[in-house]
Parts: C-alpha cells; structure tokens; sequence
C-alpha cells in the first residue's frame, strides 16, 4: 500500500471564534459560521479525553502499523510499551475486535499512568477508538439542550454553553468512580471532563478510508480552558 495515503486527524477547531485575550487564548462570543451544526439537532456531542491521538493501520485484519499523530510507533522501541499495552487493553476489553475491522487508519485515544498526568486514575494504560467513544461516551444531554437554544442571538448561545462547561463531569469517571469537584478552578482533575467533541451526526469518524481528506469543519472540539473564567492550567497556545 501507499504509505502517503495515510493520513491524520484533522486539527479540530472551535465552534466559537477563539482570540488571544490577556495571553489566553479563548473562545469569544463569535460563532464559526462553519460549526454552527453544533448548535442544532445535526450533531453527536461525545466526551473529549484527556489522553494523546494514537491510530492503528490494519491489514487483512491484523495492525500492521501504530501510529501517534504523524508518528510511526516503533513496536520494538524504548518508549512504545504504553502504545502497545493500551491497544491490547482495549482488545481484552472488547472495545478493539480486529475480526470486524476494514483495512484502514482507525483512530483512538491513548490513557493511563504515562498520558498527560493520568487524569482517569488508570494503572494500565487504555487505547479507546473513536467509534467506541462515539458509541459509549456520549453526552446525551446535548439533543435537548441545543434545542433551548433556537431563536438566541450567538451572545445568548455562548452564555448557555459557557454556563454548561463550568459543571461539565467526566463520562468515564462517573463510570469508573473518580470523585472530586468540578469547577473552574481546576484543569480536569477528580470528576472534571476535559471538554466535548461534537460529530456532524451523519459522519462516520471510526474508518477513514486511504486518500480521503477529511475537513476541519466535520468535527471540531470545546474543552473547559477555552473558556476565559477558567482558571487552571490551560493548553499552550
């Protein structure tokens, strides 16, 4: 196969315009007129994970390939074994059935002790693909909420969502029973969510087959830092 068919995810913008604001770069009452599905009935709202972007390539149904962001994974490297434990965790789990998997780049995201703190409390590491995110890990709330939304200036409609960000829980905490507070005070330490990720809901994002180019403007992301009442450690600019 072409190895220059494979290709990453896309950097995932805002739905509301992001400005640099006393050196934060945060989200304005601007909505990217791009994004404003997020804001409608044509949207899945799943969880946003604080982990790192792992892919797998696989081939006659066996990975053939890992990859973090743009980088090959070298199985047999120091370094590699939380990539390669993650994605084994995920097989014992059922979350990864290989049986059932086309050949392509399928996308995920990497957790546990050596991934950005280890928010989740995890003591293994865990490789989560996007479709069992999108599956398992969606804010439900999000359909019903939208909908108080409609007839609202873009002021009114970040005010509401800004106002939902400051409380917004972890998902898979609740579910695996990390506890703490959730406030602006903190990054995403005890039950704090790192934020949502919002698909177009007729958008399959598990396979993206070889040579597709995927747009900006099919998905994009709201973490709790983009907010300016926010007041932990924030992503660098």
């Amino acid at each position: 196969m072409n190895k220059e068919k494979y290709i990453d995810m896309p950097k995932l913008l805002s739905p509301f315009i992001r400005e640099n604001v006393a050196g934060n770069y945060v989200c304005t009452p601007k909505i990217n007129e791009n994004l404003r599905w997020v804001f409608s009935s044509d949207c899945v709202a799943t969880e946003k994970f604080d982990g790192t972007n792992v892919s797998i390539l696989i081939e006659n149904r066996k990975i053939v390939a890992i990859y973090n962001r743009k980088n090959r994974i070298d199985m047999f490297a120091k370094g590699s074994r939380r990539f390669i434990e993650g994605i084994l965790e995920a097989i014992e789990k059922d979350y990864l059935n290989l049986k059932k998997l086309k050949d392509g780049r399928h996308f995920g995201e990497l957790i546990g002790p050596q991934v950005n703190g280890n928010p989740y409390n995890r003591e293994r590491h865990l490789w989560i693909p996007l479709d069992y995110i999108k599956e398992h890990y969606r804010f439900k709330f999000w359909n019903d909420f939208v909908k108080e939304l409609d007839n609202l200036t873009d002021e009114q409609i970040f005010n509401k969502v800004s106002e939902v960000f400051k409380g917004l829980w972890s998902l898979y905490k609740r579910k695996h029973r990390v506890i703490g507070e959730v406030n602006e005070k903190t990054k995403f330490e005890g039950l704090a969510a790192e934020g949502i990720v919002f698909y177009k809901a007729d958008r399959e994002i598990k396979l993206i087959p070889f040579g597709e180019k995927m747009t900006a403007f099919e998905l994009c992301k709201l973490r709790r830092d983009m907010f300016e009442w926010f007041r932990g450690e924030r992503h660098q600019i």
